[in-house]
């Protein structure tokens, strides 16, 4: 059975079936930190490719057509061939050098793959020059990179790259090499799932997937953002797919596009037929028989120990417990694991993944009779998460939903700065999840979180005479995730380093400004609220020009700077992210004996993605500026971007006050 669904426009990072950064040379050097050998993971094998390959292409000399003058470089050939019986692929790739800077990018060679259960054989790597043929293929000079750029695409991944710098390339050379991959991932439990692309950022002469299936499996396979239709050739015992593009032209995406979304069209396949199979997939990770297996005594001792406590209580516990005594490991520390390791084995050795510390939590919540469970979740797709056929790739963490006194919280075990009560805890508007339980069928909503972030950043100005010292002392009080940011912060950074950070942001605006007195840092975790003062003195804040008996001073909102940046696109045909949810106050008072001859002002600027306000008053001698700034979305429109940037403009533009006054001489 094979069944084809519509199209639809969803998570950009699809156009990853490869990995972004086989294609876009110049991101990879974001991602090297490489060892200098394979080491632990030993050479790649060179070896011809499997019979079962068919070739699509002979090898050079190469009689390509002129390409646009514009580009570095460009893909002759993009070719994946997938073996689904034996979990064995095939990967070509022909590249042609336009430019110096294109020799740049193309001159590395990433193939990313997960040596925990795939191994690489490399079939040749070449450098066309003209007529000639240059053989570049030496194992020995491949480096693993860690992690993979995209290994938390996928919650069950412990992806690396191996990467192969060449030396001495030249515009007009082509790139051709070729490699296969063996080896399924074991967590998916032997079902399929693949990803098609049909366009990338840059032009391609041809761009080709071909898979073998093997009835009578079934495959599933829903086109997004195109209509195309592979041709379908059956043979005895297998059926061959393979969609064929020619001429593909590219598609550059704009900076600070939301993560959900993807312009490049692609076709998803999977042999998971709907959200319950997934569902089954998931409950043979996380469910009951993996959360209840083999509590250990010095596991139940410890629930013992909460159990004592009321359920909101033991909870806040267990979380703080989990979250905080159970060290993260990431996937690119090389112990992660495929499924979750036994809730005992994480509580005895005081680490463990993602997948680990939300068995461990929800095993020690259902051991206290709270009722708790898995959710996968994406923090990519989010609500574009329905667009696409069931499937488990698209999830990239695990957190835990529980029921406690009737309230139902959605928790992160990985979350170490988090704090407060459980009403106070937050989470990322998922929108979308997969909830671990036997009675799953489809995806449930999540709600978006009721706690939202809040930073207030107070200045209180003493202002001394045209010619004298001006003392300012600077609150910040932060909730929410805004404090645990802080939190983070000042957890891992040297005292000294983040005072001289501070300073040195304050001297933006204040060039002169000196540290009066050491930074205050007072964190009430059981609120989750941090204050942070600042004690700084200024020589000489007032200024004017020799011929102009006007002072001048003035008074800036660098918080709200910080959140209220401006797009550097005029035009904009895609969906620009701004920051959610984001709630700033900045509030300044400066007092001055001679008073503040400025006038009172209050402005409201309302925008679909943000609004500002403004008010200024003059209490006696003292002057009062507060302004607001909240984000309402995550995500401006095209159509919207033009008002969108023309008001973030004027509320921009309020950002600093100046404060006019004469001379008493």
């Amino acid at each position: 059975m094979f069944a084809h669904r519509g199209a639809y426009n969803s998570l950009r990072e699809i156009l990853l079936c490869f990995r972004r950064a086989s294609f876009c040379g110049g991101l990879l050097a974001l991602f090297i930190m490489a060892n200098p050998v394979f080491a632990q993971y030993g050479k790649p094998a060179v070896a011809p490719p499997s019979s079962w390959v068919v070739p699509l292409r002979p090898e050079g000399p190469f009689n390509l057509q002129p390409a646009d003058p514009s580009l570095d470089a460009r893909w002759v050939l993009v070719e994946r061939q997938i073996n689904a019986q034996n979990d064995e692929q095939f990967v070509r790739r022909i590249r042609q050098v336009l430019t110096r800077h294109g020799a740049d990018t193309a001159s590395r060679i990433s193939i990313n793959y997960d040596p925990g259960y795939q191994t690489i054989t490399l079939h040749w790597i070449k450098v066309w020059r003209g007529t000639n043929s240059l053989n570049r293929l030496d194992p020995g000079r491949f480096q693993i990179t860690a992690p993979g750029p995209d290994a938390s695409d996928f919650l069950f991944n412990s992806e690396k790259s191996a990467m192969l710098l060449l030396d001495n390339l030249r515009p007009g050379d082509i790139i051709d090499y070729a490699y296969s991959l063996d080896g399924a991932n074991p967590a998916l439990n032997g079902m399929f799932t693949a990803r098609v692309p049909l366009q990338f950022n840059e032009p391609a002469d041809r761009m080709v997937t071909r898979l073998v299936w093997a009835p009578p499996r079934k495959l599933y396979i829903q086109n997004h953002g195109s209509a195309v239709v592979p041709t379908t050739v059956r043979k005895t015992n297998l059926v061959e797919f393979t969609w064929d593009s020619m001429n593909v032209q590219g598609l550059r995406i704009q900076t600070k596009t939301p993560s959900w979304y993807n312009p490049y069209p692609w076709v998803e396949l999977s042999e998971f037929q709907n959200w319950s199979d997934v569902n089954r997939w998931a409950m043979g990770l996380f469910g009951t028989s993996a959360t209840n297996a083999g509590i250990s005594r010095e596991l139940l001792a410890k629930i013992s120990e909460w159990k004592t406590l009321p359920a909101q209580d033991a909870t806040e516990a267990a979380l703080q417990f989990v979250q905080r005594q159970i060290r993260y490991i990431g996937p690119d520390s090389g112990v992660s694991d495929y499924q979750p390791s036994m809730p005992s084995v994480v509580f005895a050795r005081r680490y463990g993944d993602g997948k680990d510390k939300t068995t461990l939590l929800v095993t020690i919540l259902r051991a206290m009779n709270i009722d708790a469970s898995p959710v996968l979740v994406s923090a990519r797709a989010r609500q574009t998460l329905t667009d696409f056929h069931p499937s488990p790739v698209f999830f990239d963490r695990a957190i835990v939903r529980a029921t406690v006194n009737g309230r139902e919280y959605f928790l992160d075990p990985t979350a170490a700065y988090e704090s407060g009560p459980l009403a106070g805890r937050s989470w990322l508007n998922y929108s979308y999840g997969l909830s671990v339980a036997p009675e799953t069928t489809a995806l449930r909503v999540i709600p978006s979180c009721p706690v939202l972030p809040t930073t207030t950043e107070s200045f209180y100005f003493n202002l001394g005479g045209f010619d004298r010292e001006t003392t300012v002392n600077i609150v910040t009080v932060a909730e929410g995730t805004d404090a645990e940011a802080l939190r983070e912060r000042f957890a891992t950074s040297e005292p000294e380093d983040i005072e001289r950070q501070y300073l040195e942001a304050r001297e933006k605006d204040y060039p002169d400004i000196r540290s009066a007195a050491h930074l205050q840092f007072n964190d009430d975790e059981r609120t989750n609220r941090i204050q942070i003062n600042e004690f700084y003195t200024i020589p000489k804040i007032w200024s004017h020009l020799p011929d102009d008996y006007h002072y001048h001073c003035q008074f800036y909102s660098p918080d709200l700077a910080e959140v209220m940046t401006k797009p550097l696109d005029l035009v904009r045909t895609q969906p620009l992210a701004i920051a959610y949810p984001v709630h700033r106050v900045s509030r300044v008072e400066a007092t001055w004996a001679a008073g503040l001859p400025t006038h009172p002002d209050n402005l409201t600027i309302n925008n679909p993605a943000f609004s500002f306000s403004r008010m200024v008053n003059i209490l006696g001698a003292k002057l009062v500026i507060e302004q607001e700034f909240r984000s309402t979305s995550d995500v401006v429109t095209p159509d919207a971007f033009p008002t969108y940037v023309r008001q973030l403009n004027a509320a921009d533009e309020l950002l600093s006050t100046s404060v006019v006054s004469y001379s008493s001489n």
